[in-house]
């Protein structure tokens, strides 16, 4: 009875063998199957850091077409790839493809909330459309992530000096300052709308300090040439002008601006009887805006006499 009991507990036992011979085949393949997707994703991990490599090192060096179609394969592989993502946005935009660089930076703010590099990005997109409210709304949203992003203020005042607010464009430029003073767009902004609101000594500070910052920054020089022109520092004006021309001969601004002053000048030297320093300020007209019409006019009429 024991033989036959043990019959069937052999059986049972050899049963028991073959069912846990399975129970370790069915381990090895659920180990396999684990391994095989372990072993892709740290492929497909280490081919999209590859190809986010290769397409940065293209960016690099200035070939676009190819970095774009790295950071496309990359988020083929990784679709959640924030920087991919960002880095496409970048580079479409560089290329012109608008509509493609918003919905790349539009795919980053919906994967991260708090990603302010693509709210940003996003936000000037909206503007470059005309669209100032959404723009707004988006810059906004960066400050509330980040108190400290001088970016966010400094849109946000431009905003505001774009619709004629000076007060609060002083206010979020000021705070855009106060977060990265050494970026002199934000300090000439901000000069900007100070001169707006009359506030001409704040201005003067704001331009001089671009200038500390960013000596070439010529649309400073001109601002400060007509401060000066309009405090009665005729000459002043002039030689801020005329170190615009230095740094770049074609600057439309300081031509025209020299062209007027020169034109007034000579106008009232003419009207006071002094016909030939009004040719020699004629003279320095064409001299600078060689196409200017009145100063033509003028050395025709009179320079002949």
């Amino acid at each position: 009875m024991r033989i036959r009991g043990q019959g069937p507990g052999i059986r049972g036992l050899g049963s028991g063998i073959r069912d846990h011979g399975s129970g370790i085949r069915a381990k090895y393949v659920i180990f396999a199957v684990l391994l095989f997707f372990c072993c892709s994703s740290v492929v497909a991990a280490a081919d999209v850091n590859e190809l986010i490599f290769q397409g940065a090192d293209y960016h690099y060096k200035g070939n676009l077409d190819k970095a774009v179609s790295r950071f496309e394969q990359a988020v083929k592989l990784d679709s959640e790839n924030e920087y991919a993502h960002n880095q496409l946005g970048i580079l479409y935009g560089k290329k012109g493809k608008f509509d493609k660089a918003f919905r790349e930076f539009l795919t980053v703010a919906d994967i991260d909330r708090q990603n302010t590099f693509a709210l940003l990005w996003v936000g000037i997109l909206h503007l470059r459309k005309g669209e100032m409210n959404q723009a707004f709304e988006r810059f906004d949203k960066i400050i509330q992530i980040d108190q400290n992003s001088a970016d966010g203020y400094y849109f946000l005042g431009t905003i505001y000096n774009f619709r004629r607010n000076p007060v609060m464009a002083i206010e979020y430029l000021k705070k855009a300052r106060n977060a990265d003073s050494g970026e002199a767009d934000t300090h000439f902004r901000l000069a900007k709308a100070f001169h707006n609101a009359d506030m001409i000594a704040n201005a003067l500070l704001e331009y001089n300090r671009t200038l500390e910052i960013k000596p070439s920054y010529t649309k400073a020089l001109n601002e400060i040439g007509w401060i000066y022109y309009n405090t009665g520092k005729k000459e002043a004006a002039i030689k801020q002008w005329r170190k615009t021309l230095k740094i770049n001969s074609k600057d439309r601004d300081a031509v025209l601006n020299l062209a007027k002053v020169y034109n007034d000048s000579a106008w009232d030297a003419f009207t006071s009887g002094k016909r030939k320093n009004a040719l020699k300020y004629w003279q320095k007209t064409l001299n600078i805006n060689p196409g200017n019409k009145a100063a033509k006019y003028y050395m025709a009429k009179y320079g002949s006499d």
